[in-house]
């Protein structure tokens, strides 16, 4: 039963969180091909990690729940007719708290934490479509010359 009261938990789990959506259109002008039209697509996952000990009768608990929130944006790129590309970007850790207690018991409050802060999620969010410009012009760029070798 020592044992028990002093030892170490830990486990964790995911689960997503109902966040509503995040979603986000651009259109990005390219010289040779064209107006392309991004659509991004956000959804997150929140990951938890039990620690601490219950303490024996009598003694304080050290149980917390630490969280992460993992933020996962599709984009699908359109041009013209012919160029259409996707990609899916991953930014783990946007967001991280901890909470007293139970991991399985603390997930509604996990749940409105993340919520109230959706304002952070956007913004992690745009700052991967800003980067993620960049790439599509690139791939646009690729598309062009295979096109044109045929």
């Amino acid at each position: 039963m020592k044992c028990f009261a002093i030892a170490m938990l830990t486990f964790g789990a995911i689960f997503s969180v109902p966040v509503q959506a995040l979603e986000h259109r651009e259109t990005i002008d390219h010289p040779a091909a064209g107006p392309i039209a991004a659509d991004y697509r956000g959804a997150t996952a929140i990951a938890t990690t039990q620690t601490g000990t219950t303490g024996p009768g009598g003694r304080a608990t050290t149980l917390r729940c630490n969280w992460s929130v993992s933020l996962t944006v599709e984009r699908t790129a359109i041009a013209g007719s012919g160029l259409q590309a996707s990609r899916a970007m991953t930014r783990d850790g946007a967001l991280k708290g901890s909470l007293p207690g139970w991991c399985s018991s603390s997930g509604k409050e996990i749940g409105r934490i993340v919520e109230a802060r959706r304002a952070a999620l956007r913004e992690a969010m745009m700052a991967m479509v800003a980067q993620d410009r960049a790439v599509i012009l690139v791939e646009a760029d690729g598309a062009q010359k295979r096109a044109r070798e045929g």
